[in-house]
């Protein structure tokens, strides 16, 4: 079970690292509408949202630290590259390009790789 929770919190690292950026992109919009950076910033709820998932996203890792070798856990932060950017095409409606999908296929391909170089303790 011990295995199991171990990648039940580097995922939720993982999810909550990039659910915090795009929290953090929405932020910053609801900043744009309100009329400026300070107005905006004010009991903005994306803003908030953002801080939270980033709290939890710090609580995951060392979760994640605490029963993982940092060599075995940290080649999957990469997976923020790839989530990040597929999800400002989900909600923002951005352009990735040939040479992005590219990009992220390689760095799925060496979250593989390095995975599969180290053994946990």
């Amino acid at each position: 079970m011990g295995k199991w929770r171990s990648v039940v919190f580097l995922a939720g690292m993982i999810l909550c690292t990039s659910a915090s950026q795009v929290l953090l992109k929405f932020a910053g919009l609801h900043a744009a509408a309100q009329g400026g950076a300070l107005a905006g910033l004010a009991a903005n709820p994306w803003l908030l949202a953002a801080i939270g998932a980033s709290v939890g996203g710090i609580g995951c890792w060392l979760l994640t630290l605490r029963r993982l070798p940092l060599s075995v856990a940290y080649p999957w932060t990469a997976l923020i590259y790839v989530i990040t950017p597929l999800a400002g095409v989900y909600f923002f409606a951005e352009a990735l390009h040939g040479p992005y999908a590219i990009g992220i296929a390689l760095i799925l391909a060496g979250v593989l790789l390095t995975s599969r170089g180290v053994a946990p303790r």
